[in-house]
């Protein structure tokens, strides 16, 4: 695969890809973390179940709250969001690159952990 120039791929030893472009006029950072799994993937049963996780990437994890995920990135001046396609489902990001660190935990958090069944409320009929 041709790559742009200042663009390169890394193959993790797990598999994991990493793609990085480096623009040394830029301080910002745009991070995104992909999975490839979209509505193409999806049974007429299931249809719009990528969608619907999608949206549950902002609901909380174990250490924070979802109005928690919001001022944290709103503290770092951050812009996130997510989306799901037919191939696709990411989350990402946009920060200045001094906060990539934090960036990266929260995200890698909310793409791997979840609320503990305790913390969600329960719904009852």
């Amino acid at each position: 695969m041709s790559l742009p120039e200042g663009v390169e791929l890394t193959e993790l030893d797990g598999g994991l890809r990493v793609v990085t472009e480096t623009v040394p006029s830029v301080r910002s950072v745009a991070l995104g973390l992909w999975v490839r799994t979209g509505s193409r993937d999806e049974t007429p049963g299931q249809a719009g179940v990528s969608h619907f996780l999608e949206h549950l990437l902002f609901k909380g994890t174990k250490r924070y709250s979802a109005i928690e995920i919001s001022e944290y990135f709103d503290g770092l001046g951050a812009a996130t969001n997510a989306a799901t396609s037919k191939e696709t489902t990411h989350l990402y990001s946009r920060f200045l690159d001094e906060h990539t660190e934090k960036a990266l935990d929260l995200l890698t958090e909310m793409f791997l952990s979840r609320r503990s069944r305790r913390s969600t409320p329960s719904v009852r009929s």
